[in-house]
C-alpha cells in the first residue's frame, strides 16, 4: 500500500450530515458515470491494491460506496481527497446503512449455494446453512449449539489449513463416511483429535464433493469459519446470541 501526504487509508465512523459538505472532485463530476466508476475502480487498486466490484454514490455528497471481495467487504472512497475509509455510515435514525448493505450482499449469495452439495443435518422447520472447519473451536461451539436445536442444517466443510493442518483430513473423513451426520457430530465433539486417518482411503466420489463444498465456499467469498445463513439471514462467527434471536421456537 502506497504511503504519502496526499495517499493515506483511515478508519472512521462517519454520521449522515456531518460530511455533508463535502464536495466532489471536479475531474470526477465531469465524467459520464461509466467512466466515472472506472475512475473510482483504477484508484483504489493503485491505492490499495483492492479490485472493486460494484460501486454506487452514497447520501453523502462525493462519497462513494464500494464493494469487493465477492461482496464481503463494504467500505468508502472520497475522490477528491484520495480517502479510501473504512467505518460505518448511520442514518439519523441510528440505522447503519453500511450494515444494511453488507446484509443485503449476503442476502443474494443464499441462491448461489447448491443445497444438495452439503451434508444435511435434520429435519426442523428452521433452516440454517453452516459454512465450517472440523478444528476450528468456534465452529465446534457452534455445533454443539445447534445439535438440539429445532433445526434442519446443511453443512459445506471448509478446512482453514493454514490454522488447522489436520482440518481437511477430518473433513474428508466426514465427507467418506456412511453416516456423515453421526462422523460430523464425533469430530466436532473431539472424539476424533487423536485419531490418525493417514491411511484414509478417499474415492473420487468423496474428492469430488470436498472439491465442490472448497469451490462453492470460494464463490461466495467465505474467508474464515463459521459463517451461517439462519432463515435467511447472515451471521459471521459462532455468535449465540443471534443465533437465539433468529431461531423460530
Amino acid at each position: 500500500m502506497k504511503k504519502n501526504s496526499q495517499t493515506r487509508v483511515i478508519v472512521i465512523t462517519l454520521v449522515i450530515g456531518i460530511l455533508a459538505s463535502v464536495s466532489m472532485a471536479a475531474y470526477i463530476q465531469a465524467q459520464e458515470p461509466e467512466n466515472e466508476k472506472q475512475a473510482i475502480s483504477a484508484k483504489i487498486k493503485e491505492i490499495a491494491a483492492i479490485n472493486a466490484e460494484a460501486i454506487e454514490k452514497t447520501p453523502l455528497e462525493g462519497i462513494y460506496e464500494i464493494v469487493a471481495n465477492k461482496g464481503s467487504i463494504v467500505f468508502y472512497y472520497a475522490p477528491k481527497s484520495e480517502l479510501i475509509i473504512f467505518g460505518e455510515i448511520y442514518d439519523k435514525n441510528k440505522k447503519s446503512l453500511t450494515q444494511e448493505k453488507r446484509d443485503q450482499l449476503q442476502a443474494r449469495k443464499l441462491k448461489d449455494i447448491p443445497l444438495d452439495k452439503a451434508i444435511k443435518i435434520g429435519t426442523g422447520k428452521n433452516k440454517v446453512i453452516e459454512f465450517t472447519d472440523p478444528d476450528c473451536p468456534y465452529c465446534r461451539q457452534a455445533a454443539e449449539y445447534f445439535k438440539n436445536k429445532n433445526v434442519t442444517k446443511y453443512v459445506y466443510l471448509i478446512p482453514i489449513t493454514q490454522l488447522h493442518p489436520k482440518a481437511e483430513e477430518k473433513a474428508k473423513y466426514i465427507l467418506a463416511a456412511e453416516d456423515k451426520v453421526k462422523a460430523y457430530y464425533e469430530v466436532m465433539s473431539g472424539a476424533k483429535d487423536k485419531d490418525d486417518f493417514g491411511s484414509l482411503k478417499i474415492s473420487k466420489d468423496v474428492s469430488d464433493m470436498y472439491q465442490a463444498q472448497q469451490s462453492i465456499g470460494k464463490a461466495i467469498g467465505i474467508t474464515g469459519t463459521p459463517a451461517f445463513w439462519i432463515n435467511g439471514k447472515y451471521v459471521p462467527g459462532a455468535n449465540i446470541k443471534m443465533f437465539d434471536t433468529l431461531l423460530v421456537k
